[in-house]
């Protein structure tokens, strides 16, 4: 096949080979190296940095006008971006999605119309920002000064938009923001497959027959018709607990790690405690009893899974320090599961408001989320406080 291509004026400038997608959009790859020298660290054309560097100046007000500042939540999410793509360029693990550059200067482009293959040429001057990918432009510098050299072999996808007005540079960056919906946490988590968490959680949940095939990966909390005992989020937070005590709520969708020395205890004891505790919940967990239990409450599920934690901690130390064996810890997750949870009155009523639920004028009673009602729920599972008596309220 013949390509029918002009060589570029490389006097001119560099240019990027790729694909046109309309007369303002030019789709390729650059290296990690081009990729800097096309798009300053966004770093640079903020405060100081932009009011003192003369040859940044220009670029500083164009991002001025089409970006967001690099503050509070963005600048943390840069953090944790860069960590991200460290490990990508470590591992190959991960995604990162195109960046769209953007300049207002129309660009010299050729196309061969038989195969579609093109160049743009970009003036050796030329700066440009990024309208969408500002936090991975920025996590990229960071993470290159984090480990130099790590990224000089990586490629980025990136989208070319020039020969376009500040205008609608600006409005690309609203589409981006305001039209964009951020996928639920829940759907999110259910989907990871590098948490160990979530892995522990997906274990549980095909090892457990109460969870086998019922749990829900795509919804925040569960309707009254929904044919599920738990959502993913809602047991993974219960995982969490279970690995690191009621404090584990601070964590419920943030990165846990696993001791790889001690993975298999950890998971052979969650299967044991969380087969326990279901058993002994018995039918108060079932689909059809969620609108007047609590049994399902994720507030409950973290409590379950730190009254799991107290109970093997106390035999394998926190750092399986102490000698056990395998059968003794067994033997105390499943007693303590029927002592603790199987005679507890999981009825919504009013024994559940000294652990934080609250009641309604109308009479409605209702349990807060972990990190509000979590601990005391723990608490009173501990303590005996729900259990069953004749003096129990209704």
């Amino acid at each position: 096949m013949q390509i029918s291509l002009p060589d570029p004026p490389l006097h001119q400038g560099f240019p990027i080979f790729g694909n046109v997608v309309s007369e303002t959009e030019f789709q390729g790859v650059v290296t990690h190296g081009l990729f800097k020298r096309l798009v300053p660290d966004p770093r640079r054309l903020e405060g100081r940095l932009a009011k003192y560097n003369i040859d940044l100046s220009p670029i500083a007000d164009l991002r001025a006008k089409v970006q967001r500042l690099i503050t509070t939540a963005k600048r943390k999410n840069v953090d944790q971006y860069a960590r991200y793509i460290t490990n990508l360029a470590k591992t190959g693990e991960g995604f990162t999605p195109q960046i769209v550059i953007y300049c207002e200067k129309k660009l010299d482009v050729k196309e061969d119309q038989t195969t579609g293959l093109a160049w743009v040429l970009v003036p050796h001057e030329l700066n440009f920002i990024a309208i969408d990918g500002d936090t991975q432009t920025t996590a990229r510098n960071l993470a290159d000064e984090l480990q130099p050299g790590l990224l000089d072999k990586e490629k980025i996808k990136i989208v070319i938009k020039h020969g376009a007005s500040v205008g609608t540079a600006e409005q690309i960056f609203a589409d981006c923001n305001a039209l964009g919906v951020k996928v639920n946490t829940a759907m999110a988590i259910g989907m990871d497959s590098r948490d160990d968490a979530t892995q522990l959680a997906k274990y549980v949940e095909n090892q457990v027959p109460t969870f086998a095939g019922k749990v829900n990966r795509q919804k925040r909390q569960l309707g009254l018709k929904d044919d599920y005992v738990l959502t993913i989020s809602a047991l993974r937070a219960s995982v969490v607990c279970f690995l690191q005590g009621i404090n584990g709520i601070q964590n419920q969708t943030k990165p846990v790690e696993v001791d790889e020395a001690h993975a298999d205890d950890l998971r052979a004891f969650a299967v044991t405690w969380f087969t326990a505790a279901t058993a002994a919940i018995d039918g108060a967990l079932m689909p059809g009893e969620r609108g007047t239990t609590f049994a399902s409450s994720p507030a409950v599920w973290c409590a379950i899974g730190a009254l799991g934690h107290d109970t093997f901690i106390e035999l394998v130390g926190e750092n399986f320090e102490k000698s056990f064996t395998t059968a003794a810890v067994d033997h105390a997750l499943k007693a303590v599961a029927e002592s603790k949870l199987a005679k507890v009155k999981w009825t919504r009523g009013k024994h559940w408001l000294s652990v934080g639920a609250k009641q309604s004028a109308s009479g409605a009673i209702t349990l807060g989320g972990p990190k509000e009602t979590g601990s005391l729920v723990h608490k009173a599972l501990r303590d005996g406080a729900l259990i069953q008596t004749a003096a129990v309220a209704a």
